[in-house]
């Protein structure tokens, strides 16, 4: 190990691209007060069995 070439000191950062294909679509949720798994109508939790 003390032959290595590239040292850990010598890494370089991490190059971020912002391609127009790796972007998530925009969402139209800001005002959702349920997660996008709960059925509409229902308060979160309702239906699902007790813990323990």
């Amino acid at each position: 190990m003390t032959n290595d070439t590239e040292q850990a000191g010598d890494a370089q950062p991490a190059e971020h691209s912002d391609n127009e294909k790796s972007k998530l679509p925009e969402r139209d949720d800001d005002a959702r007060k349920q997660g996008p798994n709960d059925t509409p109508g229902k308060k979160s939790g309702e239906g699902e069995p007790d813990v323990g």
